[in-house]
């Protein structure tokens, strides 16, 4: 997959494309539908599959707020691969997006300097300044130039519209089930591991700290089942979101115990994937009554997979 973050090399992709475009704030199933739409279009036409996006949230520079992220931008680039994207155009939304207007967006930025023959967007897809472009604006646009506009209805889960405010809220909730079917794979943390209080070691489950981006969403404080992908090999593990109560922690701490290594992680990058909660932080009487639950954790996550595999 060809990476491109520049207006200029956009405009340098030759011969006919298809062309999706949005925010894909977390990378969801009705993402996903637009991509699918858009590789197997291509494929069938011979057209490049081209990706419109950006490397940060454009609500992050017009409000000028954080918006925690689903997916880390390593890890939505690689599923952008993945799911067979041959260019992600991937730009730093600035004061050039924000003030570039509807029209200036379609004409100048798109089908002017570009062999565009099939674009696919989200039903609710806005651009150019304040958001004023609409799908109806495109869908006009795109029949003056004789090209196939193929427009993605909302995908409904649980009775509501998949949107990334829903799986944020679950987030929030700690369920992850639901939010790994919204999402269509599990969610994720990838980060590096870093030195701890060893407390983990003392106890006899030696865990994995990690560094994790501060832009990420993070789940709910909890005790989760998980999986840990080391190079290309995944293992199950027990992961802990939270302040660790027992221990009066401060600051919040991702740490997982990954079942059957007991090898020092220190400096590598991993990947932990959230199952399934197994229960809320508590704060025990004394280290062994802590021993003894984790314990149990790690014979539920032994359970788990080995009922699930």
């Amino acid at each position: 997959m060809l990476i491109v973050d520049s207006i200029a090399a956009f405009h340098e992709i030759e011969g006919p494309i298809g062309l999706s475009m949005g925010t894909f704030d977390g990378l969801h199933v009705g993402h996903q539908k637009l991509v699918e739409n858009l590789t197997q279009h291509c494929r069938e036409n011979g057209y490049r599959s081209v990706v419109y996006t950006y490397s940060n949230h454009p609500r992050e520079y017009t409000l000028g707020m954080k918006v925690p992220r689903i997916i880390t931008l390593e890890d939505k680039i690689a599923l952008f691969e993945e799911l067979g994207v041959d260019v992600l155009v991937l730009l730093k939304f600035d004061a050039l997006q924000r003030d570039m207007s509807p029209e200036h967006f379609l004409k100048e930025l798109l089908f002017d300097p570009l062999d565009i023959r099939y674009v696919t967007v989200g039903f609710d897809f806005h651009f150019g300044k304040r958001a004023g472009g609409t799908v109806d604006m495109l869908k006009d646009y795109a029949e003056a130039k004789k090209v196939v506009l193929d427009v993605v209805e909302p995908i409904s889960r649980y009775g509501e519209k998949v949107s990334s405010t829903l799986i944020r809220n679950l987030l929030f909730e700690g369920n992850v089930v639901k939010v790994n079917e919204l999402l269509g794979r599990r969610y994720s943390f990838t980060g590096e591991v870093v030195h701890g209080k060893h407390v983990g070691r003392l106890l006899g489950f030696p865990t994995a700290n990690l560094k994790i981006d501060e832009t990420m969403n993070l789940i709910k404080s909890g005790v989760y089942i998980s999986k840990v992908k080391l190079g290309k090999t995944y293992y199950p593990a027990v992961t802990n979101v939270g302040f660790n109560p027992t221990f009066d922690q401060k600051e919040l701490n991702v740490e997982t115990y990954i079942l059957g290594i007991d090898e020092k992680l220190y400096g590598r990058r991993i990947k932990v994937e959230f199952v399934k909660r197994l229960r809320s932080e508590m704060k025990f009487e004394n280290k062994d009554a802590l021993i003894e639950q984790m314990r149990r954790d790690v014979e539920s996550a032994y359970a788990y997979f080995q009922f699930t595999s």
